[in-house]
Parts: structure tokens; sequence; C-alpha cells
């Protein structure tokens, strides 16, 4: 997730990231804070919240699942 985050051209401080995954906060400062154990990811859906520390704009970005069930299942008839 950090290593997505920097690939960006946003202006932060990539040691004052924090990052929750579920409500669960799993990075602060730019560093790992809980184990992945402590985060449920069994929902169907995932919620992850960044704080980059800078400014008060804020995005929601919604995708779809890529699971391999998904891309059999669209691989299985041609356009």
């Amino acid at each position: 997730m950090l290593a997505a985050i920097g690939t960006t051209q946003a202006a932060f401080d990539p040691y004052d990231v924090d990052v929750w995954m579920n409500g669960v906060r799993v990075c602060t400062a730019g560093g790992p804070d809980r184990p992945r154990e402590d985060v449920d990811l069994t929902p169907r859906a995932t919620d992850v919240l960044i704080d980059l520390k800078v400014g008060h704009a804020a995005a929601r970005i919604l995708t779809n699942d890529l699971t391999h069930d998904y891309v059999h299942e669209n691989s299985a008839y041609s356009s």
C-alpha cells in the first residue's frame, strides 16, 4: 500500500502517513503499526483510509473484484 502511495505525484512526507484497513490502523508515521492478522479481510468490501497529513481534500475510490473467478467469468465470452 505504501509503495503504491509513493508512486503518485502527491506532495507528502512518507514518514507522516497513516493507513487504516477496515477500521484497524496498520501504519503510523510511515511504518507498520499492527500485525496483518488484526485486519479482518473476510467482508466483501474492504475500507482503506489513507491520511497523508496534508491539506483538507478527500477522495473516494470504488473499484471492482479482480479475483480469479471474476476474471474467468468475464473471459468466457467475446465481444
